[in-house]
């Protein structure tokens, strides 16, 4: 089995057969495709419907509160203090105007949502927004009598 440096003849050829590492990249790049997703959405929580919410796009960041009173930021679960100290980071190379996004159950206690709120608050940040999901329901006010 020896290797000849200048003819192929009757010798094994040392060259690199590219499909299977073709195909096993292919694979890797579905399965990331698929599970990157899925990592950035963060815990799952059921959003309160709304009909006169507008989409935002913003990188503020992003604190969930499941409806067990979990809070979850930057995909870390944290307690209140933990989550203190990180907002407190956030917001020393925050501008005055940046805001946090809460992201709250809706079935969540409104005690809760304001708790997390007034420690937002506490942190530095000024500016707190409330995130839904869009009503697929027809506007209340649109009925015609």
């Amino acid at each position: 089995m020896a290797f000849s440096a200048g003819s192929r003849r009757g010798g094994q050829v040392a060259d690199i057969n590219m499909v299977p590492l073709i195909d096993v990249m292919l694979v890797l790049l579905i399965i990331f495709m698929v599970a990157a997703p899925m990592l950035t959405t963060g815990m799952d929580v059921s959003l309160p419907e709304t009909r006169t919410g507008n989409n935002l796009e913003t990188q503020a960041p992003v604190v969930t509160l499941a409806g067990d009173g979990k809070y979850q930021f930057e995909g870390a679960f944290l307690t209140a203090p933990q989550l203190l100290a990180e907002l407190k980071k956030r917001a020393v190379g925050a501008s005055k105007t940046q805001g946090v996004i809460v992201r709250g159950d809706r079935y969540v206690s409104y005690g809760k949502v304001m708790e997390l709120m007034d420690l937002i608050r506490e942190a530095g940040f000024s500016n707190v927004g409330l995130s839904s999901q869009q009503s697929v329901s027809p506007s209340r006010s649109s009925n015609s009598d």
